[in-house]
């Protein structure tokens, strides 16, 4: 089997990740992917979040229209922070030999990755997928494709000259949209229906996330 994993806050989880999700799934050949909540992102307080509980069951929610999407709430168990090496290893223990993982990250978080804990072992673990959003500098993605050992194979194929995984890019481009900017239409229901599962948004309402001030 041949899985994506997509790791997130999902704080909430929104069309932009599933779109994500479904392009990698095409162009790269997924039976299903993986969506991985984040407990405690070592970049992000508590109080940033909605609780994992919440996240969790929105994400639930979301992939119920989904046959090849999963959701993965693991991260529960493991010590916080919630480190991507950790994750990823516990994930591969409990899939088997028989699945092969490709982890699915945004360009913003590629150009982060040499802050990544352990970053050249999440390389050797699995295959990246990398989405391109059009407000980032596609040059700089190359540019720290090759400062980490990597060479382009085909046009979006890159392989890497110390024994590392493929980082793979994606041709299309997905809706560039962010949690950061659902969470502040939140209270706005015709709004926020153009970028969440309506299911999801009914999850929001019912539960009152999100509400300014609280």
């Amino acid at each position: 089997m041949r899985a994506g994993v997509l790791g997130g806050t999902f704080n909430p989880v929104h069309f932009g990740h599933l779109e994500l999700a479904e392009t990698a799934i095409q162009e790269y050949s997924l039976d299903t992917v993986i969506f991985i909540p984040s407990k405690a992102p070592p970049h992000k307080t508590e109080s940033e979040l909605v609780s994992f509980f919440h996240r969790c069951r929105m994400m639930e929610i979301a992939c119920e229209n989904y046959p090849m999407f999963r959701y993965d709430c693991i991260e529960g168990q493991l010590p916080a922070p919630s480190y991507t090496i950790d994750t990823l290893r516990t994930l591969k223990k409990r899939l088997g030999e028989d699945c092969t993982l490709f982890f699915i990250i945004g360009s913003d978080a590629f150009l982060d990755i040499l802050t990544w804990k352990s970053f050249r072992q999440v390389l050797s673990q699995v295959s990246l997928i990398v989405g391109h959003r059009k407000d980032v500098d596609s040059c700089k993605m190359v540019d720290l494709a090759l400062n980490i050992g990597y060479d382009r194979k085909k046009k979006s194929h890159w392989s890497s000259d110390w024994g590392g995984e493929d980082i793979l890019f994606l041709d299309t481009i997905p809706v560039g949209v962010s949690s950061t900017f659902i969470r502040k239409i939140s209270e706005n229901d015709r709004e926020l229906k153009k970028y969440v599962p309506l299911k999801v948004v009914e999850y929001i309402r019912d539960k009152r996330l999100y509400q300014h001030g609280g």
